[in-house]
């Protein structure tokens, strides 16, 4: 599936996006497997930028095992690995993790609304206390959706919901 045929509401990070993060002192970066509508199989990344190591290797901590791996963007060697990965005849494509703004996630909520709707239904176990709740945001760097229902709450990987 083509990207142009879905909404991804992701920054696609550029030779000049990495320029900027690095200007701002971002020179630490995550990145984790990204599944989502128009990315090929094993072919998705998201990235997180950090300033601090610390911040970096704590993100680094929560993913799975063979789920991510840190560069050093002031690192040559790291920063050229990177970029050679977004030539786009490798067929990668790279994301930075920002959680989409409100109308974004409006957006998104309604292109995918039956989808959720069934997947609240069927696989959650949830009761439904006056209504459900989806709020959509990045947790170290996965796209997750929040769902509430009263004093309940659920996280799941948005892209499970809607594939």
């Amino acid at each position: 599936m083509n990207r142009s045929l879905t909404y991804n509401p992701f920054e696609v990070v550029t030779p000049a996006f990495i320029e900027m993060l690095l200007q701002h002192a971002h020179c630490y970066i995550v990145l984790q497997k990204f599944q989502y509508p128009g990315v090929a199989m094993n072919k998705g990344f998201m990235a997180t930028a950090y300033t601090t190591l610390a911040q970096a290797l704590s993100h680094l901590g929560e993913l799975h095992q063979g789920e991510g791996k840190m560069l050093h963007l002031a690192d040559k060697a790291d920063q050229e690995k990177l970029l050679s990965l977004l030539d786009p005849s490798t067929g990668y494509q790279f994301f930075y993790s920002t959680t989409p703004d409100v109308t974004a996630c409006k957006k998104l909520t309604q292109l995918y609304k039956l989808k959720v709707s069934n997947y609240i239904r069927s696989q959650l176990r949830m009761k439904n206390d006056g209504g459900y709740d989806v709020t959509l945001k990045v947790i170290s760097g996965r796209f997750m959706a929040v769902i509430t229902s009263g004093q309940q709450r659920k996280e799941v990987l948005f892209y499970e919901m809607i594939r």
